[in-house]
């Protein structure tokens, strides 16, 4: 039925259509879109001013009739498709684009000089989530071994992660990584674990920083792994203990002084009553 409709409209602009009008060229290059994002399809005429377009139909490749139209201003089908009407041409537009986007189309024009259908392409990508860092021992002495490890997740199709130190050096040709594809609900994706291993690791190359690119090298996230010392953590421990030590120290000397400092004004006293005592003796006695 939606045919007939459609072969109906088609009909009603022949008419409108100026005789002996050369054909139209119209381009729609490959498009790319990312996932949930809106994706646009730029399309123009080629050699051509000066026309007015009456309608545009969309058909997947496989299909036979357009699941989208619009005929003026008035759309139908597809809600998230929009044609933008540019001086240049008649360019689609896609919100929240989906993975089932993907595909090869069937783009007809109608025009007031005559009627044009091209082919048009979608792919559609998905952009990485910021990468999740570890380290392994948690705290790692210099000199000794260590691995590290990078996961980022959400992204399509299959990307890189590499690794930098803090002087920029790239050492992701000592990394391994595994790369898991998954599609959960038509939404696909793969997940990527890379592990960089030290048999002997410098702690003065640290901050380490992990960076994930999507299949074209565009940096879609990063993260820094910081390193703790287990040098440090023991010459904290040892301060935190020599502090303690010192204020034992402190405390029992001071204790000392105070106990001497306490027997001498005992003694003192003790000495300034006898001495009194003997004093009063001797004023008592005969003369």
């Amino acid at each position: 039925m939606s045919s007939v409709k459609v072969m109906l409209v088609v009909s009603l602009f022949i008419p409108a259509v100026r005789p002996g009008s050369d054909l139209f060229e119209l381009e729609c290059p490959p498009a790319v879109g990312i996932l949930a994002q809106t994706t646009v399809i730029r399309c123009f005429f080629k050699n051509t001013t000066d026309i007015q377009i009456l309608g545009v139909y969309l058909t997947k490749a496989e299909q036979k009739d357009p699941f989208f139209s619009q005929v003026g201003s008035k759309g139908s089908g597809d809600p998230r498709f929009s044609v933008e009407y540019l001086e240049d041409g008649p360019s689609l537009q896609i919100s929240d684009t989906m993975f089932s986007d993907e595909g090869k189309y069937r783009y007809r024009v109608v025009t007031d000089s005559s009627v044009k259908e091209i082919q048009l392409s979608i792919n559609v990508t998905a952009k990485y989530k910021d990468p999740v860092t570890s380290i392994w021992p948690e705290k790692v002495i210099d000199g000794g071994s260590a691995s590290l490890y990078c996961n980022a997740t959400g992204g399509y199709p299959e990307g890189f992660i590499h690794w930098f130190d803090r002087y920029e050096t790239n050492w992701t040709v000592n990394s391994e990584m595994t790369k898991v594809p998954k599609n959960i609900n038509g939404v696909k994706s793969v997940a990527l674990s890379s592990k960089l291993t030290f048999k002997t690791i410098n702690l003065g190359l640290e901050p380490f920083r992990c960076i994930v690119f999507n299949s074209k090298y565009v940096k879609d996230g990063e993260n820094t792994l910081g390193i703790i010392s287990a040098i440090s953590d023991v010459n904290n421990n040892s301060s935190g203990s020599n502090t303690t030590n010192i204020v034992a120290g402190v405390m029992v000397i001071g204790s000392l002084i105070a106990g001497l400092l306490f027997a001498l004004l005992c003694f003192r006293k003790r000495k300034d009553k006898d001495t009194f005592i003997i004093h009063s003796n001797g004023m008592d006695g005969p003369l």
